[in-house]
């Protein structure tokens, strides 16, 4: 949508510009990482990776992966990481996949009697949709339930691992490690195309794929993007910050809206999609970039957003809930 009308714009931080420098504060997407656009130390960890020899630093990914979790492949992009973890649990015997398209997300019983039906299986789920949270220990009861029926337990963390939701990986709220996860594109700090999937050695087969995906420029930036997230405390970070604009956003849109979310994954439930299509257009008109999704607009914005971004952020949500 709006970022389309971006094309050849300027990124840094929370915000991005276009080509007639109109500033935006970019809180939308997949695209904006939780250290923001272009961080320093990462685009300087890339360039100087391209003075040296090319050789491939150790992905330090499993040093801050759950426990059990050490078996790394990367690939280009997220699209390509989920074919490959399917293609993973079907090595280990489970040729069906169980989605929220399958089973409802939330529904315990629902699951049990799907994967009593039929054939063995692996269960895809995220630890949050969209910015809707599941029921309190929902990961917890779909591990177990994957343990009872012998189903494979596959945590998409494209979207709320890494930081987002406050804690390294979702799974990390309910305890859980899965069998096997997905790792997202902001894995470089948005700075080069990389994705991942972890496993665990029980699940860990040789499978017949094409060379690995991860260059030592894209090693350099994944690299870059774990130390300042750990150095610079964006984890905890992200979870301060996503309370106090979970805070403010409840209080502008209180008698209008729904406002819920967990960390920096926050989201904004409108009444109707007129209500919707009303609240996105003065979002837009505020220069707020978010992910539009029917009644729900989600909120993404990085950990490194200043004060004057978060407010930027409160205000056009504020001034949008009063137009519906």
């Amino acid at each position: 949508m709006a970022t389309e009308l971006l094309s050849g714009c300027a990124a840094r931080g929370a915000r991005v510009v276009d080509p007639h420098r109109v500033e935006y504060l970019d809180c939308g997407g997949y695209g904006v990482p939780l250290l923001g656009h272009a961080h320093p130390a990462v685009v300087q960890a890339v360039v100087g990776q391209v003075r040296r020899p090319s050789l491939l630093d150790r992905l330090m990914l499993d040093l801050v992966t759950p426990n059990g979790l050490d078996h790394v492949h990367t690939f280009a992009s997220a699209s390509e990481a989920a074919q490959f973890a399917v293609a993973l649990a079907q090595a280990n015997g489970r040729p069906r996949v169980l989605t929220t398209g399958d089973v409802p997300y939330g529904g315990i019983d629902s699951l049990r009697a799907t994967l009593a039906s039929g054939p063995p299986a692996c269960v895809l789920v995220e630890p949050v949709r969209g910015a809707t949270l599941p029921p309190t220990g929902y990961l917890s009861s779909v591990a177990e339930v994957c343990r009872e029926s012998g189903a494979l337990l596959v945590v998409d963390e494209t979207r709320s691992g890494l930081g987002r939701l406050g804690a390294w990986w979702g799974v990390d709220l309910d305890g859980v490690t899965p069998d096997i996860m997905l790792v997202g594109e902001g894995l470089s700090g948005g700075v080069l195309p990389i994705a991942a999937v972890v496993a665990s050695a029980e699940v860990e087969v040789p499978l017949l794929r094409g060379s690995e995906a991860v260059s030592p420029l894209a090693s350099a930036a994944v690299n870059a993007c774990l130390r300042v997230t750990a150095a610079e405390g964006l984890v905890e970070r992200a979870k301060l910050l996503g309370d106090e604009l979970l805070f403010g956003l409840r209080a502008v849109v209180a008698g209008k809206a729904h406002a819920t979310g967990r960390g920096l994954l926050l989201g904004v439930e409108l009444p109707d999609q007129r209500a919707a299509d009303v609240f996105t257009g003065e979002l837009l008109r505020s220069r707020v970039l978010a992910d539009f999704r029917g009644r729900t607009v989600c909120f993404t914005p990085p950990a490194v957003m200043s004060a004057a971004d978060a407010g930027w952020l409160i205000e056009a949500v504020g001034k949008a809930a009063n137009k519906i």
